[in-house]
């Protein structure tokens, strides 16, 4: 075909999509850092909380293989940017848990980044109706 050499079935084959495990978790991962900073302030955005309950949150509500290093990291840069204040409380059960709270300037962000989440949803939806 085409000059190649190549049968049509074989080049059907190499142009066929390739969706294996791995590369859906990959585009998850990608995806997943750019809604993750907004999903944790929606969280926190509901009532004072601290990480596990937050990674807890997160997994209910669909976002699995959420790690907790990638929420602590999150945490962590949220606190630094002013968008979280947190406090340290004794706890029963172990050590003193860390809780978290949304500042002003995090509301803020929250809002923006949900207008901007909204618009992208909706621009999207536009196409994948098309």
């Amino acid at each position: 075909m085409y000059g190649t050499g190549l049968s049509s079935v074989t080049l059907a084959l190499l142009l066929k999509p390739c969706y294996c495990a791995k590369q859906n978790s990959v585009v998850q991962t990608q995806l997943l850092k750019g809604v993750l900073e907004l999903a944790v302030l929606a969280v926190i955005a509901r009532g004072e909380t601290y990480g596990y309950e937050i990674l807890s949150t997160l997994e209910s509500a669909g976002f699995d293989g959420v790690g907790d290093a990638s929420v602590y990291g999150t945490l962590r840069r949220l606190e630094q940017a002013g968008h979280l204040e947190s406090r340290l409380a004794a706890s029963d059960s172990g050590p003193a848990r860390k809780y978290y709270s949304v500042t002003p300037s995090g509301n803020q962000q929250l809002q923006a980044g949900t207008d901007t989440w909204r618009g992208i949803s909706d621009a999207l939806g536009k196409l994948v109706q098309s």
